[in-house]
C-alpha cells in the first residue's frame, strides 16, 4: 500500500469525511456532517478523486461526489473494521 493512502486514513477528520459521505453526496453537507472546513473538505474530495474512490461532476455551481465502486468496497470495509 503506498504510504500516501496509508497517511490519508490516519487522520480522523479525514476518515469522518469519508465515512459520513453518502453515495452521492456535495462537500458543504459533508463538512457539515464532519464539522471541518469546507476547503479542507474539498481537498481531501479531490485526494479521494486522485484515488478512484469518488468521481465528482459539477451541476450549477455545486460540485457533487459519488463514490466509485472501489469507495464503496472500501467504506464498507472500514465500517466493518471500526465496528468491530
Amino acid at each position: 500500500m503506498k504510504q500516501e493512502t496509508i497517511d490519508l486514513f490516519f487522520s480522523t477528520k479525514t476518515l469522518q469525511i469519508f465515512l459520513k459521505m453518502d453515495e452521492e453526496d456535495y462537500a458543504a453537507n459533508i463538512r457539515h456532517k464532519v464539522g471541518c472546513m469546507y476547503s479542507y473538505t474539498t481537498a481531501k474530495m479531490r485526494t479521494f478523486e486522485k484515488l478512484g474512490l469518488v468521481t465528482s461532476e459539477r451541476k450549477g455551481r455545486v460540485v457533487w461526489y459519488r463514490l466509485t465502486d472501489s469507495g464503496k468496497v472500501l467504506k464498507q470495509k472500514l465500517k466493518d473494521l471500526i465496528e468491530g
